[in-house]
């Protein structure tokens, strides 16, 4: 039976050889499969390529300067179905099936500039396209490392579906397409230049003004109302999961790294208890039955610290080393008569406190919080206070250290002891990003017409460098 027409994104006629000439092959794309019929109607399918059915696609190019497409094979692992056509048309076919399946050589069509982080198993690299220009980032995932990892493919694999059913969307990092190479798979997703929400705070003297934290928080619900539409939990939204894709912008803030994130229907869900200690939800860290569901609301707790810290400048809950930041966020260690909150305006205080209901059922939604008075008012005093001259600064900064620089000995603890919340050490020392070494050289070796692939990149930079990056689960 042949798909709705009403679901088809793109459609195109590309060409089977045979032994004496060829013949048209009809092509109509879909958001989960690509039909193929020999015939241009749309009464049956002749062939149905899908993620079950297709180990993954590879990309045919001449062989002359300058390099272009020809020709597209799905592989199958049993007969592998080879097609042909003009460049412009690939090019289409490939924006729209990108996603959807995973593809071969990425070094035919991207080269590294340099590494951004480095995290447990993964590189993150800035890419250059080698058609268009345009530079992305790639997370760079170890095949082997990931096999020491308890449902390390399978958290990839889902990484990957929660990413194709997202995209694309602007409040988001995008996943653009998938690479799999012998060693590594990539992701090749949006590259946001701006940094993170986390360095911004870190680095500002201020704090933001009213008008600034409403757009940083407008965006990021706007986000998860999104997120929360397709029925998907972010579970670990925290500032350094907020990213500028231009320096400085308030106005191009992303909501990134989907390698927790899961459908709120799919429990038990894979590491129910995960998250980041001082911002994850109550019910998420005191989940006693992990076989039991949660929903969405746990993502607007999250969010409601990052607004916390905005209005206040330092978290909600404070703490000397993440084991007791943990504790307090059990037990919902939280004062919220303090004077401090009565400084702020009655807008931001009310937003705020729906925010962070202990009891999820009472939490407001994304849709609630974006048409809340606070978004509506650009009149309202925010707190005016100086960081620096504030007697927040101090906790500030001892807080955002704390949580994300822990005692070196808990690093060496086996990984499932370290916390009760997270599911891998995900409390990393800082460490200053690598660069690739011999930058020239290598740059020149990853033309499309050599041998060498990212896959040797990737090997030769993590055995050159065994800095820990907090980039990655």
């Amino acid at each position: 039976m042949f798909p709705k027409s009403c679901d088809e994104l793109y459609q195109c006629r590309l060409y089977k050889k045979k032994f004496l000439g060829s013949s048209p092959r009809y092509f109509y794309i879909f958001l989960d499969k690509a039909v193929v019929n020999k015939e241009s109607n749309r009464k049956r399918a002749d062939r149905v390529f899908n993620v079950e059915n297709t180990k993954r696609i590879v990309w045919k190019y001449t062989t002359e300067q300058p390099i272009k497409m020809k020709g597209i094979i799905f592989d199958n692992g049993n007969q592998p179905q080879e097609y042909f056509g003009d460049e412009d048309v690939l090019r289409e076919l490939k924006k729209h099936i990108s996603k959807l399946f995973f593809q071969a050589k990425v070094q035919e069509e991207y080269v590294a500039m340099q590494v951004i982080g480095q995290g447990n198993y993964a590189l993150v690299l800035e890419l250059q396209h080698l058609h268009s220009n345009q530079k992305f980032a790639s997370k760079c995932i170890d095949k082997k490392k990931l096999q020491t990892i308890e449902q390390g493919m399978e958290s990839v694999l889902n990484e990957i579906q929660i990413m194709r059913i997202l995209s694309p969307h602007e409040q988001l990092i995008n996943l653009i397409e998938v690479y799999e190479g012998d060693n590594n798979i990539y992701l090749i997703m949006d590259l946001a230049q701006g940094g993170s929400l986390y360095k911004e705070m870190k680095n500002k003297l201020t704090l933001y003004s009213r008008k600034e934290v409403q757009k940083i928080m407008y965006q990021i619900l706007s986000g998860l109302q999104y997120i929360h539409s397709k029925g998907i939990m972010h579970r670990d939204l925290k500032p350094e999961n907020i990213l500028f894709k231009e320096k400085g912008n308030v106005n191009t803030l992303t909501i990134a790294d989907f390698g927790l994130s899961v459908k709120v229907d799919s429990y038990p869900y894979l590491y129910p208890k995960c998250g980041t200690p001082g911002f994850v939800a109550p019910e998420v860290v005191n989940l006693i039955d992990k076989t039991s569901s949660y929903t969405t609301a746990c993502d607007i707790f999250s969010a409601g610290v990052i607004f916390h810290i905005l209005l206040l400048g330092e978290g909600l809950f404070i703490g000397n080393g993440h084991q007791e930041i943990l504790r307090m966020n059990k037990q919902f260690q939280v004062d919220l008569g303090r004077n401090k909150y009565q400084q702020l305006d009655s807008d931001a205080r009310d937003l705020l406190f729906k925010m962070i209901l202990q009891d999820p059922d009472q939490r407001f939604t994304a849709y609630q919080c974006l048409n809340h008075v606070y978004f509506q008012n650009d009149v309202a005093p925010q707190l005016k206070l100086k960081i620096q001259d504030s007697p927040t600064k101090v906790s500030f900064d001892h807080y955002l250290d704390t949580y994300n620089s822990p005692d070196q000995k808990l690093m060496n603890k086996d990984s499932k002891k370290l916390s009760i919340v997270t599911r891998t050490p995900i409390y990393a020392p800082k460490a200053s990003t690598p660069e690739l070494p011999k930058q020239r050289s290598i740059m020149e070796e990853l033309s499309p017409l050599s041998s060498f692939s990212l896959d040797q990149l990737c090997n030769e930079t993590q055995k050159e460098d065994q800095l820990q990056f907090a980039i990655t689960k």
